[in-house]
């Protein structure tokens, strides 16, 4: 009887192996995985509607779609589809086409690399998700809709406004990713230009004035095996409430047990990574989100010897590195340049930090964003775009 439950596994991962991996989106995300795909001896496809660094990768074959043809989207994906295709999202915007259209791309691909749609909805809303934090006794900062549910009589400043969902798809409406209002007079004046720009404002408890670490915990989960990765934000700083443009590895054993507590809560399938802020004064973390796809450092898994693809789908990388929980650093220069030496913000220009501090860590950076030199492409057309 065991024999034949072992025959029958294997038979269903031969029917099942992936030769063909589909990423949507051609951001730095989709180029770190497109990669990674390639790493495992598959062959990447990216689909976007804009032509974003991973379309110059040397491996990837590249699908432009128009932004407005959702038949005419649908239709590329089916063609692309089959038992060995898999299908992962690198956006938001993506994730919330995917939830739309599952059934009938669920049954065209043989895998599709993300929770259900039921944790999708959980974790792509602000407010939903800070609900569902404090139903599975996740600590999170305390949050509620503006102009929608009932906050604090008395709610105490400074206070954390950011849209209750991402805007990626929603194009540039002037609104930050998060902000720190002071007091009612400014609170009520980003209410006013939210409500103009139609977009509901999540508002919470901040915790950017303490000293705190920003912390992202990435994992990979299929059933019950589950690979988990800390990393820890360099720059910018918290209070800049903006993407990482430097991180690093951070062994943080507590911020790693909360997100396997809440994969296995959310039955979670796929990729993805928890944003947690640790306050270094009293030791607590606190459960920001939870993005359900890869993430913009991404390469830091492959590079640390963590296979994240590799146990999604089965298939073990051919360029497997020595795991590690520490000594490596993603950068993103161009971006980290501009937090540290920017007129507006940048952390150096304003004597937040030593240049030669600056120097130091940047030279401790050995992920890259964009430069690989066996793909050397997508570097080089960053280079032109900011030299044109």
């Amino acid at each position: 009887m065991l024999c034949h439950r072992k025959l029958h596994s294997l038979f269903k991962r031969a029917i099942f192996l992936v030769n063909t991996l589909v990423i949507l989106g051609s951001s730095i995300t989709a180029l770190a995985v497109a990669r990674d795909a390639h790493a495992h001896g598959l062959r990447p496809v990216v689909v976007d509607t804009e032509r974003g660094p991973a379309f110059s990768c040397r491996w990837v074959v590249s699908e432009q779609v128009r932004p407005t043809d959702t038949e005419g989207i649908l239709a590329q994906l089916l063609q692309l589809a089959g038992s060995s295709s898999a299908l992962v999202s690198t956006a938001d915007h993506w994730l919330r086409f995917l939830i739309e259209h599952r059934t009938v791309l669920q049954r065209a691909y043989g895998s599709i690399l993300h929770p259900s749609n039921e944790a999708l909805a959980i974790c792509l809303d602000k407010s939903t998700f800070a609900h569902w934090c404090l139903q599975n006794d996740l600590l999170t900062p305390r949050s509620w809709i503006g102009g929608k549910e009932v906050g604090p009589l008395a709610p105490r400043f400074p206070l954390l406004i950011r849209p209750a969902r991402t805007l990626h798809d929603r194009g540039f409406l002037g609104l930050p990713k998060a902000l720190e209002v002071q007091d009612e007079r400014e609170l009520h004046a980003w209410l006013a230009r939210y409500a103009e720009k139609q977009v509901e404002p999540l508002i919470s408890e901040s915790l950017l004035g303490r000293d705190i670490d920003q912390s992202s915990i990435s994992f990979a989960r299929r059933d019950s095996d589950m690979l988990v990765l800390s990393a820890r934000k360099v720059r910018p700083r918290p209070e800049r409430c903006s993407v990482g443009s430097c991180v690093e590895l951070h062994a943080d054993p507590v911020a790693e047990q909360l997100a396997r507590v809440a994969a296995e809560r959310l039955d979670y399938f796929g990729i993805g990574e928890m944003e947690i802020l640790h306050d270094r004064s009293d030791g607590q973390h606190y459960v920001i989100e939870i993005n359900a796809r890869p993430w913009i450092q991404y390469a830091l898994a492959p590079a640390s010897g963590h296979d994240f693809l590799g146990l999604v789908l089965n298939v073990p990388s051919k360029r497997t590195a020595r795991r590690v929980k520490s000594g490596k650093t993603w950068i993103n220069l161009h971006a980290d340049l501009f937090n540290a030496f920017s007129r507006s913000v940048g952390d150096v220009r304003q004597g937040r930090l030593a240049a030669g501090a600056y120097v130091a860590s940047a030279l401790r950076s050995n992920v890259f964003a964009l430069f690989d030199w066996r793909d050397p492409k997508p570097f080089l057309a960053s280079l032109r775009r900011r030299g044109a």
